[in-house]
């Protein structure tokens, strides 16, 4: 077997074969060169060689831009690795088409793919010369070219991309056989189309469309004559002839008329036309098309939330295996995505934000806010009091503060009192009632063994609960006063009437989540230093009794979409920001839906939704008042320990708001709102009440202006009754006495932290609050006895009345006489007196309130 010919003597039969050939008009007719009666003018070698060249072209799918729309259809971002917006022909102004033939190919609309006249003087001169220096390539060929290294490019083939485009002659047969074959499975207007949308025009302008608006500000279809012109002359060098360089100006002029001549020359414009044509000045019109969620503005925190939902959720699998692979999809594969932005919600959000608190306060505090719709889970809104940038300044960030960690979010804050609506749900579904009476008296001193829990980890220790500005009292109150005015020990007393696991429960029944997993504290020794290999969980936990204050860090969305449940009778969607997507020609792909379900029976909702009613009129957002459109409105605050966070979640039948505000990290460390100026005003404490609640208004009363106004449905009856039964006498029992008696009566019990002088023997129960009737599952809150004042005297004579009357109602709890309705009337005397005190403290609560430093 003979040795291989070398390189250059294969490259010299296959150039003087190919002249040969389309001297013989051979090429022009066909793509098959026959060995017979060929021998005579080429080696069969040469033959073969160019036989065995490909003739079928795989074309690829151009990288195209993706589109991201709000849901009005106004653009939200583009996405693109090369900005290439493709159109069809007929969205291409008739200049352009005719231009870009006049300089580039004259003969398109004649020639089978290959130009012969200009095939053999560039083979002949190149052979000669022993390189390339001339091209005589067509559009066809050009197009050809175009496609293989956008192939190569698309599949990251380096290799295959210098191929594509290395000056050999070698390259140039290649483009033939294949520009021939394209051009029989394509007509010349195909071919064209092809050609204006992958044709470069310098940078990352790809595509005559995104030329238009690149260079001209306009589109394709409305370019003029001279535009035309210029970006025809364009394709054969954009460096050189790059417009947008002032430096290059003077060349692209000069070639912007050669093109024009042309275009005279072969007929296609006249001469008064030409000549009005080249008179006129470039007048370019830089307009760029800026790239990713960062030029966004304020919507550039939905764009991110979308962004990151499609690279890391698994709903959007069909986009690649990893997030670079599905952002490089994004970038290229020409999506259209729509999304459930409403623009006039988050406008309202952005002004109330920053009205609040300046991107560039020196307070360095921030606010998030995101608002959903109930019954559907969209996402209608995301905004926050700072600008999308990576760049250094307390105005920049680019971590998106209103959702999960893996979302481009923080690792979530702490909730306050914003969680404990999940405790009152579960509070009704165990049968109690709204308006159940509860002790609100404080500090509460509970051992952690005494709260119930379906998990194995021991509770030990302690915990100590304090009211808002670390209040005493409080005495008995219903569960809607202490749901109104936040009382934190009462919310924890209820807690203990539960178990744990029943409120981690519900709380995962409203779709709440830890912003980021965190070591599972459920499982023994899991927190542990040494332990290697920790159980992660996002779940809300079942065994930390402080969960009832909102320990369990979490996402203002998570917050927003937990209380659209109750908004809607309790239903419950996952939320969802994307409402469609298209590929480039129009097929719509799966996306996920919100998946809406029932998880909260309607009565249980409802009544949740009436216990939040009176946060505005009485509540701990008294200051900011219901909507004064009268639409019902349903809420809470929330604020942390040393106000570190604050909170107010809100909804109406139609839509639910959370608001966060808080200190940004800086540093590792966030500053607590204390003692601190926020724009410009001096805030002693920071409470939801504050700040948040205000901002929630401005933005529901926007969002819902001429809106009809919606009812919610009604609370359940049962729920809401006033259950009341007699109260045991235990004065003068012991402390497990006493308790037992209660607790079989239906009532909490929990103990007085301080001994009390008492006529009561040492040890025993001095005294009882409350007694009489209470509801059922009231916490009765036993003192025990100190034993007598050693110091003489008699003892306090209303004491020993209301003592009388005691006993008298527990001997009518066991025989019925009318002592026990003395007793009864009696303990009702008691009530109400606390009940006096009760309204003078919440008295002074409201006008703490007033003054916007409520309760968390």
């Amino acid at each position: 077997m003979s040795p291989a010919p070398a390189p250059r003597n294969v490259l010299g039969l296959l150039g003087a074969f190919v002249v040969t050939s389309l001297v013989a008009g051979i090429l022009a007719a066909g793509l098959a060169v026959p060995a017979i009666g060929a021998s005579g003018l080429a080696t069969t070698t040469a033959i073969d060689a160019f036989n065995e060249l490909p003739s079928e072209l795989e074309e690829p799918q151009v990288a195209a831009n993706t589109r991201v729309l709000a849901a009005d259809g106004s653009l939200l971002a583009t996405f693109y690795d090369e900005n290439r917006v493709p159109v069809d022909l007929k969205q291409v102004s008739p200049f352009m088409q005719t231009a870009i033939v006049a300089i580039e190919d004259e003969r398109f609309y004649d020639h089978g793919g290959v130009d012969p006249k200009g095939l053999i003087r560039a083979l002949v001169v190149n052979e000669i010369s022993g390189g390339v220096s001339q091209g005589a390539s067509t559009l066809t060929q050009q197009l050809v070219k175009n496609l293989l290294k956008q192939a190569a490019y698309l599949e990251g083939d380096e290799a295959a991309y210098d191929a594509a485009q290395e000056q050999t002659n070698e390259r140039k047969l290649r483009e033939i056989r294949l520009a021939s074959a394209l051009e029989k499975k394509l007509s010349k207007k195909e071919i064209l189309q092809e050609y204006l949308n992958i044709a470069w025009f310098g940078g990352q302008v790809n595509g005559i469309e995104a030329a238009s608006k690149y260079y001209f500000g306009t589109s394709a279809a409305k370019l003029t004559l001279p535009q035309a012109a210029t970006l025809a002359g364009m394709v054969q060098s954009p460096p050189q002839f790059n417009i947008a360089v002032k430096s290059r100006q003077k060349d692209a002029l000069k070639r912007r008329n050669t093109v024009l001549n042309k275009m005279y020359q072969q007929g296609m414009i006249d001469e008064e036309t030409r000549d009005k044509a080249v008179a006129s000045k470039l007048k370019p019109k830089i307009t760029p098309t800026y790239q990713g969620c960062a030029n966004s503005g304020r919507r550039a925190y939905y764009c991110d939330y979308v962004f990151n939902l499609l690279t890391k959720s698994p709903d959007f699998a069909f986009l690649g295996k990893t997030a670079e692979q599905r952002a490089l999809q994004i970038k290229r594969g020409g999506y259209t995505i729509k999304t459930y932005l409403d623009p006039k919600i988050l406008k309202s959000a952005w002004e109330a934000s920053i009205e609040a608190i300046p991107p560039k306060d020196d307070s360095r505090v921030a606010t998030a806010t995101v608002t959903v719709e109930p019954g559907s889970g969209k996402v209608l809104s995301m905004i926050q009091n700072k600008y999308y940038n990576p760049g250094k300044g307390r105005q920049n960030t680019t971590i998106n503060y209103s959702t999960d960690f893996n979302y481009g979010g923080s690792s979530g804050f702490q909730t306050g009192s914003t969680f404990k609506p999940v405790v009152l749900a579960a509070w009704l579904k165990a049968g109690k009632s709204l308006n159940a009476s509860i002790s609100g008296s404080a500090p509460y001193v509970a051992a952690n063994d005494s709260f119930k829990t379906c998990v194995d980890t021991p509770l030990v220790g302690t915990w100590t609960v304090y009211n808002a500005s670390d209040s005493k009292g409080g005495g008995s109150m219903s569960v809607m006063n202490a749901t109104a005015q936040s009382v934190n020990t009462a919310y924890a007393r209820m807690e203990q009437q539960l178990n744990l696991c029943d409120v981690a429960e519900t709380a995962e029944e409203l779709g709440m989540h830890q912003a980021q997993t965190t070591r599972d504290p459920c499982i023994t020794g899991n927190l542990g230093s040494d332990v290697k290999k920790p159980k992660m969980t996002s779940k809300i936990p079942g065994c930390v009794p402080s969960v009832v204050l909102g320990v369990a860090s979490q996402s203002p969305l998570t917050m927003a979409n937990a209380y659209a449940t109750f908004a809607s009778g309790g239903i419950r969607c996952d939320p969802v920001a994307i409402s469609s997507i298209t590929d480039r020609f129009g097929k719509e792909l799966p996306i996920p839906d919100a998946e809406c379900k029932r998880t909260m029976q309607a009565k249980v909702a409802n009544t949740v939704t009436l216990g939040l009613s009176k946060v505005f009129t009485g509540g701990t957002a008294s200051s900011t008042g219901p909507l004064e459109s009268g639409q019902p409105a349903s809420g809470k605050t929330g604020t942390t320990n040393n106000s570190q966070d604050s909170w107010f979640v809100g909804y109406t039948p139609q839509l639910a708001t959370a608001v966060w505000v808080g200190p940004e990290t800086v540093n590792g460390k966030r500053k607590e709102m204390r003692r601190i100026y926020i724009n410009g005003n001096y805030e002693y404490n920071v409470y939801g009440g504050t700040i948040a609640a205000p901002i929630w208004k401005e933005i529901m009363t926007d969002a819902l202006k001429g809106k009809k106004i919606k009812e919610f449905p009604e609370a359940d009856d049962e729920l809401t009754k006033v259950p009341t039964t007699s109260v045991p006498w235990v004065v003068g029992m012991s402390p497990d006495d006493a308790r037992d008696r209660l607790e079989d009566a239906g009532f909490a019990v929990q103990q007085g932290s301080e001994l009390e002088t008492s006529d009561q023997p040492a040890g025993t129960v001095a005294r009882m609050d409350p007694s009489g009737r209470a509801s059922t599952g009231t916490t009765i809150t036993i003192y025990i006895s100190a034993g007598p004042n050693t110091g003489g005297g008699d003892d306090d004579p209303g004491d020993d009345g209301g003592g009388d009357q005691g006993d008298g109602g527990d001997d009518g709890d066991d025989g019925g006489g009318n002592g026990g309705n003395g007793g009864g009337d009696g303990g009702n005397g008691v009530d109400q007196a606390q009940n006096a005190a009760d309204q003078v403290q919440n008295a002074a609560e409201e006008a703490r309130d007033a003054t916007g430093r409520g309760r968390p």
